[in-house]
């Protein structure tokens, strides 16, 4: 900033960063705004990394040894295209001007040192009241962007602020225009919302509002869906948000979460008594949390784990070490571990109480996992050459016995040693059982 104020530019920080700072936040970025065109910009930096990153509509990265900066030349948008884009940008030397065409008045304030903070939009006073309002007219705002919808409630779940009603009501009229916006800057912010403090506020809120159907048109028959179930406190859709909020903030956890119950409503019966039963509800979740994830984009190898815990979330976890190792011998103890974590919060959203075996058996796989039980054919105390050495033939006999002998220390970890496994081996081979022990 003082780079390129001695150069005879203004240049203000801008944004979040600013409303994070006057929060007690640590800002994630800092963004710049300046009267500098991006030219005179990257010339104001002789000899350092300026990328033109952005240029056509203002913007450069300064490449810095503490993160990148994105430094913006001050400017008012023309009309926007499709509910995304402006599509025309007009530089100006205005601060006010630049800092109208943004989102919400607590992101529409600038700072730089000697000046203070320039809010011409009363952020400071939303602020400290933990208010969302939009800049200007909010049916303007977001017609202009449209994911500045959902951006309200991932500001929500974040910040937890909640939106004032006149921009809420135009969220929720125009909120089929999020059909328009694609799929990669829909998964962004709704992963922002989950993992978000007050993801369930800002759920429920999204719900209510049509928000959350227009970006996952599977969850419209969940919303006030009634289980008839006794052990279920909530209706379907409270439900998934209750199970979200209830998870640690890990992304593919809480996606898993959302999305376990989503096919209940298409398999619910009542029987004669009046309850409710979702046969294989697990399986035809799973499948339309696939569909769900592939059309906003998410990286195959997250929307396969999140699809695997959706199926087995209604598995039966072991109840003893032994079975515990077997299945983390199967998935992986990462995998067990978000199981149980999906499973736990599962229940806690039913009702609180259910939740205390959840945490015995985390205890139990943190402590298979602490004793370095061996779980994999490489964790074994031998190897596919001492099998040959035994006098085992080699070819697929080699893996079916090293199978085997994990099947045994799976069971007994004690085993794991050397010549235990080698007379285990050696009594293999003269049954002719290697892969039948």
């Amino acid at each position: 900033m003082e780079t390129l104020q001695a150069s005879g530019y203004s240049a203000h920080l801008v944004g979040g960063c600013v409303r994070d700072s006057l929060m007690g936040r640590r800002p994630c970025d800092w963004d710049i705004c300046t009267s500098a065109l991006p030219q005179q910009v990257m010339d104001a930096f002789p000899g350092r990394k300026v990328l033109p990153t952005g240029i056509r509509h203002g913007t450069v990265t300064l490449v810095e040894e503490g993160g990148p900066l994105e430094i913006t030349t001050l400017r008012r948008d023309g009309d926007y295209l499709n509910h995304r884009h402006p599509r025309t940008v007009e530089f100006t030397p205005s601060l006010e001007e630049d800092l109208a065409r943004r989102d919400f008045t607590v992101n529409a304030m600038a700072y730089a040192p000697y000046e203070g903070v320039t809010d011409p939009f009363g952020g400071r006073e939303d602020l400290k009241a933990g208010v969302l309002r939009c800049v200007g007219n909010s049916l303007q705002r977001f017609d202009e962007d449209a994911l500045r919808i959902l951006r309200l409630f991932r500001f929500a779940s974040q910040l937890s602020f909640e939106p004032e009603p006149q921009t809420l009501a135009a969220a929720a009229q125009l909120a089929p225009l999020l059909q328009e916006v694609s799929g990669e800057r829909i998964s962004a912010e709704l992963n922002k919302l989950l993992l978000g403090e007050n993801v369930f506020r800002a759920l429920c809120l999204a719900a209510d509002h049509g928000v959350l159907e227009a970006i996952i048109p599977e969850m419209a028959p969940c919303i006030g869906f009634d289980q008839h179930k006794t052990h279920h406190i909530h209706p379907v859709d409270r439900h998934l948000f209750a199970a979200v909020a209830a998870a640690p903030p890990r992304l593919e956890i809480r996606l898993a979460l959302l999305l376990h119950d989503i096919g209940k409503p298409r398999v619910f019966q009542l029987d004669e008594k009046g309850g409710g039963h979702c046969p294989d509800h697990a399986a035809v979740s799973a499948d339309y949390a696939g569909v769900m994830l592939r059309r906003l984009r998410y990286p195959k190898n997250l929307a396969g784990r999140v699809t695997q815990l959706v199926s087995r979330h209604i598995v039966k976890l072991p109840a003893d070490k032994a079975a515990l190792r077997r299945l983390c011998a199967q998935m992986g103890t990462g995998a067990v571990g978000d199981l149980i974590a999906v499973r736990r919060a599962d229940n806690l959203a039913k009702a609180p109480s259910r939740a205390f075996k959840w945490d015995a058996v985390a205890t139990m796989l943190d402590e298979i996992i602490a004793a370095g039980d061996p779980l994999r054919i490489e964790d074994l105390a031998v190897g596919g050459q001492d099998l040959l050495e035994l006098g085992v033939p080699g070819g697929p006999i080699i893996g079916e016995m090293l199978g085997s002998l994990l099947e045994l220390v799976v069971e007994h970890p004690e085993a794991n040693r050397r010549e235990t496994l080698l007379q285990e081996a050696q009594r293999l081979q003269n049954s002719g059982a290697a892969g039948n022990p």
